[in-house]
């Protein structure tokens, strides 16, 4: 009940914090047999939760780091909301893993009633873009459930989860489940040798999640990915006539750019390292211009935001989205002000950031409510102070990337008109690293 309630009041918030939140195939779970859904964790909490505003239906259950239900009062809630402890030896001794086996027996009395509980299977949260090594646990539990007279239908199911810019407010989350795995055709390795049948199952859910995480092999690229991600990815899908809205294909950028490093920093790393160094010192000048690659390429593209119509927008909207920030901004500004003072891990400052400005924003609205109630005694204006803050905070939030192209696009025709030479060097640098990677390789085979 606590879960359907979390979820039915915090599923609106799910789609404000983030700008695109996208599953595929999520047919693939919805059949009424036992699952374990195994998924990549590079974002704590938040690969769960959002999953959950995601997909909608069926209801998940989650299974977490036993060392969060040490308080009482913590048990109590996480237990009801559907997460079951699972203990490792390296957060704690060797009296919590026998705790395991209660665990292990609450995850097989749900999976008898065709639940379907998530695995974080890498077994630790870091985020970065690769798939982490594949732990031994969901074999284990899939094997054991079979052999304790469990649903031999039982499907080990793998997900991927990729975000555009994991700790931010306002990126994209995409999810995509992959080809499900029947344990039952395993089950008989099993009983001859447990030990190489676990291996084996446990190379294959890696083998099935690889393809659904993007993964960088050399860590040493890990910056100039993030730091492509504005240059590259508008123009490869406009070249490949893809569509930037669905993650779908902005998740085909993501395998062909982890590819092309993983091969190009074996195959010709004195190149990569060049293209690495111009990469860098062109995003450390658009950040000494307060420019963004954005305004760039509409630019080259001999894009004009400067029409009528914009600037009429630009003009009228400014008052909304004022009123609008000013009436919302306690829980955007304190919401990522207790993350960055509460999180010393990166991992845990989306989750953080969402729960506190959730929490402040309902709590705010209600005591602003009651305020204003108790004040005027006057149910309109209540009504009117309600929707102003829930609309105008919403136009708001769609008007601010509006304005920091509009900005952004003026600041770029006042270099271009005032320095001309910085602004032809900045073209130039940006053409370059564009034409290495998508006109000189990919695009020579795709056009």
């Amino acid at each position: 009940m606590l879960w359907y309630f979390l979820r039915n009041l915090l599923h609106p918030f799910f789609h404000l914090f983030f700008k695109r939140l996208q599953i595929k195939n999520a047919h693939k779970v919805q059949k009424e047999i036992p699952m374990l859904i195994t998924m990549n964790h590079p974002n704590s909490f938040m690969d769960t939760i959002a999953l959950s505003a995601a997909l909608v239906r069926p209801r998940t259950y989650y299974m977490a780091r036993g060392d969060v239900f040490k308080k009482t009062w913590a048990k109590k809630i996480l237990e009801r909301i559907g997460i079951v402890p699972i203990y490792r030896l390296r957060d704690g001794n060797m009296s919590d893993v026998k705790k395991n086996r209660h665990s292990f027996k609450v995850v097989y009395d749900l999976l008898n009633k065709n639940k379907k509980i998530i695995v974080l299977a890498e077994g630790i949260s870091l985020q970065e873009r690769r798939l982490q090594a594949i732990q031994k646990g969901t074999a284990k539990m899939a094997f054991g459930y079979i052999e304790q007279g469990g649903n031999e239908n039982v499907q080990i199911v793998p997900i991927g989860v990729t975000y555009s810019y994991p700790s931010q407010f306002r990126s994209d989350a995409y999810y995509e489940l992959g080809e499900a795995i029947e344990v039952k055709n395993f089950y008989a390795d099993y009983q001859k040798n447990q030990a190489l049948a676990i291996t084996n199952l446990t190379k294959l859910i890696e083998e099935r999640m690889r393809p659904l995480v993007p993964t960088l092999l050399h860590k040493e690229n890990d910056v100039l990915i993030e730091q492509l991600q504005p240059i590259l990815k508008r123009p490869f899908i406009d070249k490949n006539k893809l569509n930037f809205n669905k993650l779908e294909h902005q998740q085909e950028y993501w395998k062909y750019i982890v590819d092309f490093l993983n091969k190009k920093t074996t195959e010709t790393p004195e190149q990569l390292l060049k293209i690495k160094a111009l990469t860098n010192e062109y995003t450390q000048n658009l950040k000494s211009l307060g420019l963004r690659d954005h305004a760039l390429y509409e630019a080259e593209l001999k894009k004009n935001r400067f029409t009528f119509f914009n600037f009429l927008i630009l003009v009228t909207l400014f008052p909304v989205y004022l009123i609008g920030k000013t009436l919302n901004y306690t829980a955007y500004r304190f919401g990522k002000k207790i993350a960055d003072k509460t999180c010393k891990d990166i991992e845990f400052h989306a989750a953080v950031n969402f729960g506190a400005g959730s929490l402040i924003w309902m709590l705010s609205f209600l005591i602003e409510l009651l305020i204003i109630a108790l004040l005027s005694k006057n149910g309109v204006l209540v009504g009117v102070y309600a929707l102003v803050k829930v609309g105008f905070g919403y136009i708001g939030l769609l008007y601010a990337p509006f304005k920091k192209k509009m900005i952004g696009a003026w600041k770029l025709r006042q270099l271009k008109k005032h320095h001309t030479a910085r602004y032809d060097s900045l073209m130039q640098q940006r053409n370059e690293i564009v034409n290495y990677f998508l006109y000189l390789y990919f695009g020579k085979k795709h056009t």
